[in-house]
């Protein structure tokens, strides 16, 4: 026989839409402050953001003094020039291409000579060209190349000297060096740089184990990313540069506009291949693929920009096109701005990509602003939390968690003896909204959505 219907016993149905609904927290949060002022007190006002806690300046000035440290590593191994070292067996003067030449004969290496642009000295003296003779010992610094009448170069520096004991000139030796040398500065750049990148952040919130860890992924990310994609963008440049005599008429030793406007853009392309690794230390040492995403962009753009102006840096310090001339200072200035380029580029992506941060309002980190990338994002006095709040005594090493909840963010108190307040209210657990502020112990920060601002 059944029952008759009982109203009371009917079955509630609680929808998701129900859950989200602002009412629900609104009533929750009522309902946990009971017995206490429940007017929102006036909220404090936005704290100035610092230049050094800006995420684009930070991580620029950490991935510029990267690739200035990387520089200063490989600089004493790089040599612009090839030296060829023996008797000077043959000087002719010549013209070509409207100008006056030297062809000299070094131990049977033809090397061209450009009296106005070549440095000649005679036993330790600057000289003149005129003063190269027959018989000498000379030792040539320059380009050496293969073409198909053997070995020839491009001198930049002629030296006479008084011993008679000197190396033959071993081509594929020297080639080898090189090739050595600059396979190994792709990967050395990209493991500082992101050595220093991955460790910016930490630096910058004073916690040490996060830029420890960082820093130490990023300088292992860079090194074995960089000499992969150092060996795809070696290739590429080695490749195009072969374009670069196509479109060049003009005299051995300097290039055409157009011959230069090649390389710089070769040039741009290589370094953007490279740089693709130079921001994935902090990614991957915390696991977010946001991160992940933002500093591969970062770096692909970073190393783009850098790429494309190294080449018109070398030119304004040398003041030519010439092809054969010292590049030292140039390097040094190229590879730091290379390096700020890519730090500048992936501090604007996380600025551009971000959906949510909380901006500290007090405390020693005033002005900070921390993206919420992982879910949950951890909050407290451990140096390990996402949000690091030090020298506040009433916040806990676990005090508090910000959970994803689809597009919004709910902060959970963690069961903390001075408790979490959102607008006054003591939460356990809150939906934010945009403008919140929130106290944690003593420490005040404000929730911000991108929305917020459009």
């Amino acid at each position: 026989m059944s029952q008759p219907h009982d109203p009371s016993r009917a079955t509630i149905r609680i929808l998701p839409e129900d859950l989200a609904d602002a009412r629900v927290d609104a009533a929750l949060a009522a309902a946990q402050s009971f017995g206490m002022a429940t007017a929102r007190p006036p909220p404090l006002p936005d704290a100035k953001t610092g230049l050094w806690y800006r995420p684009w300046f930070a991580v620029m000035l950490a991935g510029g003094l990267g690739a200035f440290v990387a520089w200063l590593a490989f600089e004493p191994f790089f040599d612009d020039f090839d030296t060829v070292r023996g008797n000077l067996t043959d000087v002719q003067r010549m013209s070509a291409d409207n100008a006056e030449y030297l062809r000299l004969t070094v131990s049977g290496t033809p090397v061209w000579v450009s009296p106005d642009s070549v440095a000649v000295h005679l036993d330790g003296v600057t000289g003149d060209s005129a003063g190269l003779t027959v018989g000498q010992v000379v030792e040539v610094r320059g380009t050496m190349l293969q073409d198909e009448t053997g070995i020839l170069g491009l001198a930049v520096d002629v030296d006479t000297r008084d011993d008679k004991t000197y190396a033959p000139l071993d081509l594929r030796a020297l080639k080898a060096r090189d090739a050595g040398v600059n396979l190994a500065i792709f990967p050395l750049v990209a493991a500082f740089v992101g050595l220093f990148v991955g460790a910016a952040d930490g630096i910058v919130s004073r916690a040490a184990h996060r830029a420890l860890t960082c820093g130490a992924v990023g300088l292992g990310s860079g090194l074995i990313g960089g000499a992969l994609m150092g060996v795809i963008a070696n290739l590429f440049f080695g490749f195009a540069s072969e374009l670069i005599p196509m479109v060049d008429s003009g005299p051995r030793d300097h290039l055409s506009t157009a011959a230069f406007l090649l390389q710089v853009l070769i040039r741009g392309i290589a370094w953007s291949i490279a740089g693709v690794a130079m921001g994935l230390g902090q990614g991957i040492a915390l696991q977010s693929r946001r991160l992940l995403l933002n500093g591969l962009i970062g770096g692909l753009i970073g190393g783009l920009v850098g790429g494309l102006l190294f080449d018109p840096i070398d030119l304004g310090l040398r003041g030519s096109l010439a092809v054969a001339s010292e590049a030292w200072l140039s390097r040094g200035v190229g590879f730091t701005v290379i390096g700020l380029s890519v730090g500048f580029t992936i501090g604007m992506v996380e600025i551009l990509a971000r959906e949510a941060w909380v901006k500290l309002l007090t405390g020693p980190l005033a002005g900070k602003e921390f993206v919420l990338y992982r879910n949950p994002t951890r909050i407290g006095s451990s140096p390990k939390s996402d949000v690091y709040l030090f020298k506040d005594a009433d916040v806990e090493p676990a005090h508090a968690l910000v959970h994803a909840v689809g597009e919004e963010w709910e902060i959970e108190d963690e069961g903390s003896a001075s408790g979490t307040w959102v607008d006054g209210r003591r939460v356990r657990r809150h939906r934010l909204r945009p403008g919140d502020q929130i106290r944690i112990g003593k420490t005040v920060f404000a929730y911000h959505t991108k929305t917020e601002q459009t």
